[in-house]
């Protein structure tokens, strides 16, 4: 079998009630949908307290999926106490080569990781993004450092909850927002009030791939389903032009939104590794 799965999910605080300290019963249902979706790759935002215990509930969830590994990227924690720590499992198909977390530069986290696909020449490089939810401004700096990941002959992955809304998807209607909410999704004061878009804008102008735009699913919203909330697509899986050469397939996974296991839909990508170049 030559192709692999790369999935992203926010959990909503790990799946757990009570901002994360309460009942389990939508890790319950993530983890027989994340299971049916069998992920090669998978990365998760949003997994706060899975780091107590000595990644209990980390290692809980790996195990439950039947994941070979699984790294934390312990986040900064928020003016309201939360630590969105965010997770990377591999499936027994992929080995690791490099792995670890940037705190410094970003609101949450990012964690990264180089990966050993099967059969394949040279490392694929990872990051798992959960971008600030607050700042426009922040998260074009944020995403900075990523821009050199698409250059010819690097193979990477971007990929995550980038808060920021991807291109080709319609321009929501802000007003259903009020206006304490709109900062974090506007350009800023003195420009048009439409969405702000620059962090995906400057990845694709570096010559990221949006995953969506070859299956023509650009306008597939995967977020923000709440009641009140605007429905946007903001959950991406951005891709380096030598990695977007072996994608087969792209879905947006909204039954974890219909079943309310998050308000966030999982999105999966799938790579045809022989499209990659195979190892000597």
């Amino acid at each position: 079998m030559t192709v692999i799965r790369v999935g992203t999910f926010n959990t909503l605080f790990g799946g757990h009630d009570g901002f994360g300290l309460g009942a389990g019963k939508r890790w319950e249902g993530q983890v027989e949908f994340l299971k049916g979706m069998q992920p090669d790759v998978l990365a998760l935002q949003e997994c706060n307290f899975w780091d107590l215990l000595g990644n209990r509930r980390m290692y809980e969830t790996a195990n439950a999926l039947g994941m070979g590994s699984a790294f934390l990227a312990y986040a900064n924690e928020t003016t309201s106490g939360h630590r969105f720590h965010s997770v990377i499992m591999l499936s027994n198909r992929i080995r690791v080569v490099a792995q670890g977390a940037e705190q410094a530069r970003y609101h949450h986290v990012m964690g990264w990781a180089q990966l050993r696909l099967p059969g394949v020449e040279g490392p694929v490089e990872l990051r798992n993004l959960h971008l600030d939810p607050f700042d426009p401004r922040s998260r074009a700096r944020e995403i900075a450092p990523l821009e050199v990941l698409a250059a010819p002959g690097r193979r990477a992955l971007v990929v995550g909850d980038i808060n920021s809304i991807g291109l080709g998807y319609p321009e929501p209607d802000w007003d259903r927002l009020p206006p304490h909410l709109l900062n974090g999704h506007l350009r800023s004061p003195g420009r048009a009030a439409v969405s702000d878009r620059e962090a995906v804008e400057l990845l694709a102008r570096a010559g990221f791939v949006d995953a969506s735009v070859p299956f023509h699913k650009e306008t597939v919203a995967t977020a923000a389903f709440g009641e009140g909330d605007v429905p946007r697509r903001q959950d991406l899986i951005l891709q380096s032009p030598d990695m977007a050469a072996a994608q087969v397939d792209y879905q947006v996974h909204k039954q974890t939104v219909d079943r309310e296991l998050s308000d966030h839909a999982a999105v999966s990508a799938d790579y045809d590794l022989r499209r990659l170049g195979q190892a000597a």
